[in-house]
């Protein structure tokens, strides 16, 4: 099940690309003046100190911030995308399928989660792939291996925290209309929430520690403190104390290394164990919503069946078969209930 639904993603390229639309518009601003704007931000920041450096360090440090924010949405609007197969299921009633047939309703959810969680990682680790060779090409270091390890779990941390959080959210969609129009509202916002736009730092107080309760805003800054930091560090050992360390402070508060929340400023660590937190808290969640409506359906399933229970007979279906008393053909067995 969880191979069908992989497939039913992948064979709609509309969906794809527009799971990577967010990603579209952050590159597009990125070359239009996002970039620029940086890069003359960090020279009259340096020109403060009275103070040159390479420009070609500059760009990477601006690369850089680039790629995570392009990592930190496709883990949100894959996951999305990807869980319009879960949407589309209800709305034409195959979930009724599942139901009436031996399949278990645990495995149905196992599937919509596995299914998405694979689609988000496979996507994303691409285009951290493609990013990280941008960067290189642009005058970025290649990341060592310790750094590697963590980008790609941190795409894979991401991608689960994502589709746990989505996936509790999308079980009260029941059509794709509403879906899609809840969609495009999270694929406009999570641009401004995660800081890809522009650097969380720059919002008031009150704004980041909102945006800051996130998941997503967690999983965006460790992905930039792993790719960024780096690059602000080879612009400080390049000045050689001519700043008195007072670049690098200033660039990761301005870049958002790490995040504040109730004006406290909270780490690397604290940023890990808070998105675990969401993981557990969200799939404590969806197996709660799960048991509950797997209930529910069996429950209806059969009323369904002893609402017709004096006048059934058992026959053997064909695909053209139409159904009957509101009961479903059963995809596991090949046959269904029909009044006679």
């Amino acid at each position: 099940m969880t191979k069908r639904n992989i497939k039913v993603y992948l064979k709609d390229k509309t969906a794809i690309i527009f799971s990577m639309m967010t990603q579209i518009i952050i590159l597009g601003l990125y070359l239009l003046f996002l970039k620029q704007n940086y890069v003359d931000s960090m020279t009259s920041m340096l020109d403060g100190f009275n103070i040159k450096t390479e420009d070609s360090l500059i760009n990477a440090l601006v690369n850089s911030w680039l790629v995570s924010g392009v990592i930190g949405t496709s883990v949100v609007t894959v996951a999305m995308n990807s869980l319009s197969v879960m949407i589309s299921d209800k709305q034409n009633k195959i979930d009724y399928d599942y139901n009436a047939s031996s399949v278990k309703g645990s495995t149905v959810v196992l599937s919509y989660f596995s299914g998405a969680v694979v689609n988000t990682i496979v996507i994303s680790a691409i285009l951290l792939t493609a990013g990280i060779a941008f960067s290189c090409i642009s005058g970025s270091s290649f990341p060592e291996f310790t750094e590697l390890l963590k980008l790609y779990g941190l795409v894979i941390l991401g991608s689960v925290s994502a589709v746990l959080i989505l996936m509790f959210v999308a079980s009260f969609f029941k059509k794709n209309s509403t879906y899609a129009a809840f969609n495009t509202l999270i694929s406009v916002a999570i641009g401004f929430v995660i800081g890809a736009y522009i650097p969380v730092s720059q919002f008031s107080d009150g704004v980041q520690t909102f945006v800051n309760l996130i998941p997503g805003s967690h999983i965006a800054a460790m992905i930039r403190n792993v790719l960024v930091s780096p690059c602000i560090n080879d612009i400080s050992t390049s000045l050689a104390g001519a700043d008195h360390g007072m670049f690098a402070t200033e660039a990761e508060k301005a870049f958002a290394t790490n995040l504040d929340l109730f004006g406290n400023e909270v780490d690397f660590t604290f940023m890990m164990m808070y998105s675990i937190g969401a993981i557990l808290l969200f799939l404590v969640l969806n197996l709660i919503y799960s048991y509950f409506q797997t209930s529910s359906a069996i429950s209806f399933t059969r009323a369904s069946f002893a609402h017709c229970s004096s006048s059934v007979s058992l026959l053997p279906i064909s695909h053209d078969a139409k159904p009957h008393c509101g009961l479903r053909y059963n995809l596991s067995s090949g046959i269904y209930f029909a009044a006679s």
